[in-house]
């Protein structure tokens, strides 16, 4: 009996995460305010993204390191820990931020552009490869053994940063596209529900419930999964095209923020034509600052006669 009593508990943990994870990805989550700020917010970023991505190059990166850090640590603590749905929510967007800043932090210092567009494509390569197995491809036998499921879903995963690894700004510019407009997708689905939204949450079914076989979700489409999918197609091809038109000609890629800032300080203390070259250190303008301020609570001294003397 005691047996009996476990195996329900741990099938009604293991529904309740699978529960949590369609909230998270817009399915069983349109009356949750917070899950319509949480998109609604997620996609504004993701549309500018869209069309200005490779223009503002931080705030790419930014979004691409809150995608990694935000989607790693929602499967970790939905697993290890029972919270609310809403504290889970606000923790995910709490550890994306730390992550996307995190990613701008290491391209500011160091100006590795292989590691970060190493995440840029493994993002990229990791929705190609769910949309992969969102088609009936995904229904076949051999994808029921996780084993073989998750060597196949990381090899295509993978796959996209090798396979642009030689034209670095065009893999930059189709994952802007892509992974932005499908954040409006999402955002879409917190409101009015779509079958898009399974292309992610089926992995993310796969990451927390074992047994995801026999939770697998086919959803059919219907007319307003052809109107979102139409509205998903018409952004992406429109950022995509607009950001290869207006980068024509440019450097593919800023240069480095670290080396620039030492170049530009290195110039300014050698040329005393510059007039930053003359402003006092930081220290002796603090101090002047302060005998400023000290200086208007002192009492003006008498000057004596103030007449002119008669001769």
């Amino acid at each position: 009996m005691g047996f009996l009593q476990l195996l329900v508990v741990a099938v009604l943990a293991s529904e309740h995460r699978v529960a949590g994870a369609a909230e998270v990805f817009g399915n069983s989550s349109e009356g949750r305010v917070s899950s319509k700020v949480f998109f609604t917010l997620f996609a504004l970023l993701g549309f500018f993204i869209c069309f200005f991505g490779h223009r503002f190059w931080k705030t790419e990166l930014f979004f691409i390191g809150f995608i990694i850090m935000g989607f790693f640590f929602y499967i970790l603590i939905t697993r290890l820990t029972p919270i609310k749905y809403d504290v889970n929510l606000i923790l995910t967007a709490v550890t994306g931020s730390v992550g996307g800043m995190f990613l701008v932090a290491v391209w500011w210092r160091f100006g590795i552009l292989s590691i970060c567009m190493l995440c840029v494509g493994l993002v990229l390569g990791f929705l190609i490869s769910s949309v992969t197995f969102f088609t009936p491809l995904g229904n076949l036998k051999i994808f029921h053994d996780d084993g073989v499921f998750w060597v196949t879903f990381s090899c295509i995963a993978i796959l996209i940063p090798v396979v642009f690894m030689g034209c670095l700004r065009i893999l930059n510019i189709l994952t802007c596209g892509v992974i932005g407009s499908y954040s409006v997708v999402l955002a879409i689905d917190s409101y009015w529900s779509t079958s898009l939204s399974y292309i992610t949450l089926n992995v993310l079914k796969r990451a927390l419930n074992k047994d995801f076989h026999r939770a697998f979700t086919n959803v059919p489409f219907q007319t307003n999964d052809f109107i979102i999918l139409a509205v998903w197609g018409m952004l992406a091809v429109s950022g995509i095209t607009l950001q290869i038109r207006r980068e024509r000609g440019r450097p593919f890629f800023p240069p480095h923020p670290y080396k620039l800032w030492k170049q530009e300080r290195e110039r300014r203390v050698t040329n005393i034509l510059d007039p930053s070259y003359h402003i006092p250190p930081l220290r002796e303008r603090l101090y002047g600052r302060l005998t400023q301020i000290k200086g208007l609570f002192q009492k003006e001294q008498p000057a004596g006669e103030r007449t002119p003397l008669l001769l």
